[in-house]
Protein backbone atom coordinates (compact mmCIF):
# COMPACT_ATOMS: atom_id res chain seq x y z
CA UNK A 1 0.00 0.00 0.00
CA UNK A 2 1.34 3.34 -0.70
CA UNK A 3 1.55 6.50 1.48
CA UNK A 4 -1.33 8.15 -0.91
CA UNK A 5 -3.15 4.68 -0.25
CA UNK A 6 -2.84 4.39 3.50
CA UNK A 7 -4.11 8.27 4.05
CA UNK A 8 -7.33 7.76 1.64
CA UNK A 9 -7.96 4.12 3.77
CA UNK A 10 -7.88 6.54 7.37
CA UNK A 11 -10.01 9.30 5.69
CA UNK A 12 -12.51 6.77 4.20
CA UNK A 13 -13.10 4.91 7.52
CA UNK A 14 -12.87 7.83 9.37
CA UNK A 15 -15.58 9.14 7.25
CA UNK A 16 -17.81 5.56 7.77
CA UNK A 17 -17.65 5.77 11.53
CA UNK A 18 -18.16 9.43 12.00
CA UNK A 19 -21.66 9.28 10.08
CA UNK A 20 -22.02 6.19 11.77
CA UNK A 21 -21.68 6.77 15.17
CA UNK A 22 -20.37 10.12 15.36
CA UNK A 23 -16.86 11.80 15.83
CA UNK A 24 -16.71 11.38 19.57
CA UNK A 25 -18.64 8.00 19.72
CA UNK A 26 -15.58 6.54 17.24
CA UNK A 27 -11.91 5.99 18.69
CA UNK A 28 -8.23 6.16 16.57
CA UNK A 29 -7.82 2.33 16.95
CA UNK A 30 -11.64 1.78 15.53
CA UNK A 31 -10.81 3.56 12.46
CA UNK A 32 -7.41 2.23 11.99
CA UNK A 33 -8.87 -1.58 11.68
CA UNK A 34 -11.60 -0.60 9.81
CA UNK A 35 -8.80 1.07 7.69
CA UNK A 36 -6.71 -1.94 8.21
CA UNK A 37 -3.69 0.31 9.17
CA UNK A 38 -1.05 0.23 11.77
CA UNK A 39 -1.51 2.77 14.51
CA UNK A 40 1.95 4.28 13.58
CA UNK A 41 0.93 4.96 9.97
CA UNK A 42 -2.03 7.20 11.24
CA UNK A 43 0.86 9.58 13.13
CA UNK A 44 2.79 9.80 9.74
CA UNK A 45 -0.35 11.42 8.28
CA UNK A 46 -2.06 13.16 10.99
CA UNK A 47 -1.14 15.09 14.19
CA UNK A 48 -4.11 14.46 16.12
CA UNK A 49 -7.57 13.09 15.63
CA UNK A 50 -8.84 16.84 15.63
CA UNK A 51 -6.43 16.93 12.41
CA UNK A 52 -7.73 13.87 10.88
CA UNK A 53 -10.74 15.39 11.54
CA UNK A 54 -10.26 18.73 9.23
CA UNK A 55 -9.44 16.38 6.53
CA UNK A 56 -12.06 14.60 6.48
CA UNK A 57 -13.98 17.56 6.33
CA UNK A 58 -11.98 18.62 3.73
CA UNK A 59 -12.08 15.80 1.53
CA UNK A 60 -16.03 15.35 2.26
CA UNK A 61 -16.35 19.02 0.84
CA UNK A 62 -13.87 19.10 -2.28
CA UNK A 63 -16.13 15.92 -3.20
CA UNK A 64 -19.46 17.61 -2.31
CA UNK A 65 -18.27 20.66 -4.39
CA UNK A 66 -17.38 18.96 -7.69
CA UNK A 67 -20.48 16.85 -7.49
CA UNK A 68 -22.41 20.32 -7.17
CA UNK A 69 -19.82 22.38 -9.31
CA UNK A 70 -20.92 19.99 -12.19
CA UNK A 71 -24.43 20.16 -12.23
CA UNK A 72 -23.97 24.29 -11.46
CA UNK A 73 -21.76 25.18 -14.15
CA UNK A 74 -23.08 23.01 -16.90
CA UNK A 75 -24.18 25.56 -19.44
CA UNK A 76 -26.32 23.89 -21.85
CA UNK A 77 -29.10 24.00 -19.89
CA UNK A 78 -30.01 27.41 -18.40
CA UNK A 79 -29.07 28.79 -14.58
CA UNK A 80 -32.00 28.40 -12.78
CA UNK A 81 -32.48 24.96 -14.38
CA UNK A 82 -29.41 23.78 -13.13
CA UNK A 83 -29.89 25.13 -9.61
CA UNK A 84 -32.99 23.35 -9.44
CA UNK A 85 -31.68 20.13 -11.08
CA UNK A 86 -28.80 20.06 -8.11
CA UNK A 87 -31.95 19.87 -5.89
CA UNK A 88 -33.93 17.14 -7.86
CA UNK A 89 -30.74 15.09 -7.94
CA UNK A 90 -30.64 15.16 -4.15
CA UNK A 91 -34.21 14.47 -3.74
CA UNK A 92 -33.88 11.62 -5.66
CA UNK A 93 -30.63 10.04 -3.91
CA UNK A 94 -32.75 10.53 -0.43
CA UNK A 95 -35.79 8.62 -1.77
CA UNK A 96 -33.17 5.73 -3.32
CA UNK A 97 -31.32 5.87 0.20
CA UNK A 98 -34.47 5.80 2.08
CA UNK A 99 -34.11 8.92 3.79
CA UNK A 100 -31.07 8.10 5.99
CA UNK A 101 -28.38 10.39 4.03
CA UNK A 102 -26.41 11.74 6.95
CA UNK A 103 -24.10 14.41 5.73
CA UNK A 104 -21.28 14.28 7.56
CA UNK A 105 -20.21 18.16 7.86
CA UNK A 106 -23.39 19.09 9.17
CA UNK A 107 -23.26 15.91 11.34
CA UNK A 108 -19.69 17.11 12.27
CA UNK A 109 -20.88 20.82 12.44
CA UNK A 110 -23.43 19.99 15.33
CA UNK A 111 -20.98 17.62 17.23
CA UNK A 112 -17.81 19.37 17.59
CA UNK A 113 -17.68 23.23 15.82
CA UNK A 114 -17.79 24.97 19.40
CA UNK A 115 -15.18 22.85 20.68
CA UNK A 116 -12.52 22.98 18.17
CA UNK A 117 -11.91 26.20 16.33
CA UNK A 118 -9.73 24.58 13.51
CA UNK A 119 -12.45 21.72 12.46
CA UNK A 120 -14.93 24.97 12.71
CA UNK A 121 -12.95 27.21 10.44
CA UNK A 122 -13.08 23.99 8.03
CA UNK A 123 -16.87 23.57 8.35
CA UNK A 124 -17.33 27.37 7.36
CA UNK A 125 -15.25 27.29 4.33
CA UNK A 126 -16.79 24.10 2.97
CA UNK A 127 -20.26 26.03 3.72
CA UNK A 128 -19.02 29.46 2.20
CA UNK A 129 -17.53 27.74 -0.95
CA UNK A 130 -21.33 26.10 -1.60
CA UNK A 131 -22.51 29.03 -0.95
CA UNK A 132 -20.63 30.79 -3.24
CA UNK A 133 -21.24 28.34 -6.14
CA UNK A 134 -25.20 28.64 -5.40
CA UNK A 135 -24.74 32.32 -5.16
CA UNK A 136 -22.72 32.36 -8.74
CA UNK A 137 -25.96 30.32 -10.28
CA UNK A 138 -28.48 32.82 -8.85
CA UNK A 139 -26.26 36.00 -10.54
CA UNK A 140 -26.25 33.78 -14.07
CA UNK A 141 -29.83 33.59 -13.43
CA UNK A 142 -30.39 37.13 -12.78
CA UNK A 143 -28.21 38.01 -15.88
CA UNK A 144 -30.52 36.19 -17.72
CA UNK A 145 -33.87 37.52 -16.45
CA UNK A 146 -34.87 33.85 -14.58
CA UNK A 147 -34.49 35.54 -10.75
CA UNK A 148 -35.53 38.91 -9.59
CA UNK A 149 -32.19 41.49 -10.04
CA UNK A 150 -32.92 43.07 -6.44
CA UNK A 151 -31.87 39.92 -5.09
CA UNK A 152 -29.02 40.05 -3.45
CA UNK A 153 -27.02 36.64 -4.81
CA UNK A 154 -25.26 35.68 -1.64
CA UNK A 155 -27.69 36.36 0.61
CA UNK A 156 -30.42 34.23 -1.31
CA UNK A 157 -27.94 31.66 -1.39
CA UNK A 158 -27.21 31.44 2.13
CA UNK A 159 -30.60 31.86 2.67
CA UNK A 160 -31.07 28.40 0.38
CA UNK A 161 -28.08 26.57 1.81
CA UNK A 162 -29.78 27.31 5.21
CA UNK A 163 -32.94 25.98 4.68
CA UNK A 164 -31.65 23.02 2.79
CA UNK A 165 -30.07 22.19 5.94
CA UNK A 166 -33.17 22.32 8.25
CA UNK A 167 -34.90 19.98 5.53
CA UNK A 168 -32.61 17.45 5.08
CA UNK A 169 -33.26 17.25 9.25
CA UNK A 170 -36.90 17.35 9.02
CA UNK A 171 -36.66 14.79 6.12
CA UNK A 172 -34.70 12.10 8.36
CA UNK A 173 -37.05 13.12 11.33
CA UNK A 174 -40.41 12.33 9.23
CA UNK A 175 -38.72 9.75 7.00
CA UNK A 176 -40.99 11.71 3.99
CA UNK A 177 -39.97 13.86 1.48
CA UNK A 178 -42.72 16.14 1.74
CA UNK A 179 -40.45 18.96 2.76
CA UNK A 180 -37.91 18.62 0.33
CA UNK A 181 -40.87 18.96 -2.05
CA UNK A 182 -42.01 21.68 -0.15
CA UNK A 183 -38.67 23.41 -0.13
CA UNK A 184 -38.20 23.19 -4.01
CA UNK A 185 -41.59 24.29 -4.61
CA UNK A 186 -41.27 27.83 -2.23
CA UNK A 187 -37.71 27.90 -3.49
CA UNK A 188 -38.34 27.91 -7.13
CA UNK A 189 -41.99 29.11 -7.21
CA UNK A 190 -41.97 31.82 -4.78
CA UNK A 191 -38.70 33.07 -3.95
CA UNK A 192 -36.82 32.47 -7.05
CA UNK A 193 -39.56 32.95 -9.75
CA UNK A 194 -39.63 36.51 -11.51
Amino acid sequence: MTIAETRERILDASSQAIIAKSYNGVGLNEILKNAGVPKGSFYHHFKSKEDLAIAVIEKSTAEHLDRVREFLTDRSRSPLERLREAFRLAREVLVEQGFNRECLVPKMALEIANLSEPVRAAIKCGMDQFRSLVAQCIREAQAAGEVDGSHDPEALAGFIQASWEGVMIRTQIDRDIAPVDEFVGYIFDTFLKR
